[in-house]
């Protein structure tokens, strides 16, 4: 129940989320080649993949050889909570594979990329990739699956496919519309794709928050816990754009956490429970 009440009071926060596995299909119009488009540019903005752990790697599990360096604690402990978010996205969407153009059966790929500066990043096939930056903070694993679920929501809602398909159909429709050519056509062009992307950020914010909600619950997190993390969180954070899209997301399920200690403090069935 508190668990439930906190989703409850959380949602209110967000746009209303509900304890169902909320997905947005109905307003993807994606455009052939934007999942495509989508892990391209993921590939290009990324750093390097930094080590893997040796049991997700096939020269290790067949026995061909040792890894050259070991790998890193923050790369260790992204495998670990990234495969127990892996449990509840299955269990609350079975048919990933299907519905996501270049999903793979294998779920998600979370690793640790090459970074100085705190950020997480994802793609429309499922790669998600954390700066290094977080290794120096040391966070807990309940703000780990955070930052993972919230860019599991984002594949989820489909939102790298929606961007995609916006930032092409912009580019084309202002390559059309202006007149001439050369850098300033499509630095217009560029610009033009930007700002359609940037209108929907708030809310697909909101979208993908919400299903990481619920898959930090199916994953077995505590829901307190979680906002527990994110309070001491802002020690961490920088002035980078992502951080500050983190706090908003963050403040909210802090929000959420205190009115579903309110609520609960306030029903005598609870009370009773709790002594």
């Amino acid at each position: 129940m508190k668990i439930a009440g906190f989703i409850a009071a959380a949602g209110i926060g967000m746009g209303g989320c509900t304890t169902a596995p909320p997905v947005y299909p109905e307003r993807t119009a994606a455009l052939p080649l934007a999942a495509v488009h989508s892990d391209i540019t993921f590939m290009l903005t990324t750093g390097s993949r930094q080590q893997a752990v040796c049991a997700e790697l096939p020269v290790c599990r067949n026995g061909g050889g040792a890894v050259a360096s070991s790998p890193t604690p923050i790369a260790v402990q992204v495998q670990r909570v990234a495969r127990a978010l892996q449990h509840g996205a299955e269990s609350l969407y079975p048919d990933l594979a299907l519905r996501i153009p270049e999903f793979t059966d294998r779920g998600f790929d979370v690793y640790i990329a090459v970074g100085d500066e705190l950020e997480s990043v994802s793609s429309a096939s499922g790669r998600i990739a954390l700066s290094a930056a977080f290794g120096v903070s040391q966070p807990y694993d309940d703000l780990l699956a955070f930052v993972i679920a919230r860019e599991m929501g984002h594949v989820i809602a489909r939102h790298h496919e929606e961007n995609s398909s916006v930032s092409i159909a912009t580019s084309v429709v202002m390559n059309i519309l202006l007149p001439g050519s050369g850098l300033l056509k499509s630095a217009a062009s560029t610009i033009g794709s930007k700002l359609a992307v940037s209108s929907k950020r708030d809310q697909q914010a909101r979208e993908a928050d919400a299903i990481a909600l619920n898959l930090l619950q199916a994953a077995g997190f505590s829901l307190h816990d979680v906002a527990l993390s994110l309070a001491i969180a802002p020690a961490m954070l920088d002035d980078g754009s992502w951080s500050q899209g983190f706090r908003k997301s963050s403040d909210k399920v802090i929000a959420g956490a205190r009115g579903s200690r309110f609520a609960d403090a306030s029903d005598p069935a609870a009370a009773g429970s709790a002594r």
